[in-house]
């Protein structure tokens, strides 16, 4: 249960982070796609052992944290420069967000496909939906964030 419950509490709490205290913000940001790779990682499993209910029940946690309003996650000001060590996100997603929006707004249509091919239970396109999504990810990833050392 506490998995199901999980998304819509994140979703409450990131939602009334106060936004102005910089550090508070990363936190937020950091916390939401920590969420995201709490739901991808169970999908990438059922990608390789599909079970169709299982498949649902990801679905949903994906729709209830990408439901998040994510708008104030990047002010100026809190790019690993500013804060080295507490955030891996470059100072270039400052100077291209309308590369970051047209990123995200990729992942969001790609996550939508996913919870449609996972809520209509077709096993044989739910690996590709779920690549594609993955897929978004990284292209944001490879431009916009620091890589673990």
């Amino acid at each position: 249960m506490k998995k199901l419950i999980f998304p819509a509490l994140a979703a409450s709490l990131f939602a009334s982070v106060a936004m102005a205290d910089p550090m508070a913000t990363i936190s937020a940001r950091q916390e939401w796609y920590k969420s995201l790779g709490a739901v991808m990682k169970p999908m990438s499993e059922l990608a390789k052992a599909y079970d169709a209910e299982a498949v649902k029940a990801e679905a949903a946690k994906l729709e209830a944290a990408l439901a998040v309003d994510t708008s104030g996650f990047y002010p100026e000001g809190t790019s690993a420069t500013e804060f080295p060590g507490k955030t891996r996100a470059k100072p270039e997603i400052w100077a291209n967000m309308d590369d970051v929006a047209a990123k995200g707004k990729a992942m969001g249509e790609a996550a939508a496909e996913l919870i449609a091919v996972a809520n209509a239970g077709d096993e044989a396109a739910f690996g590709p939906a779920f690549g594609k999504l993955g897929g978004t990810c990284k292209a944001c990833h490879d431009s916009y964030r620091i890589p673990e050392e």
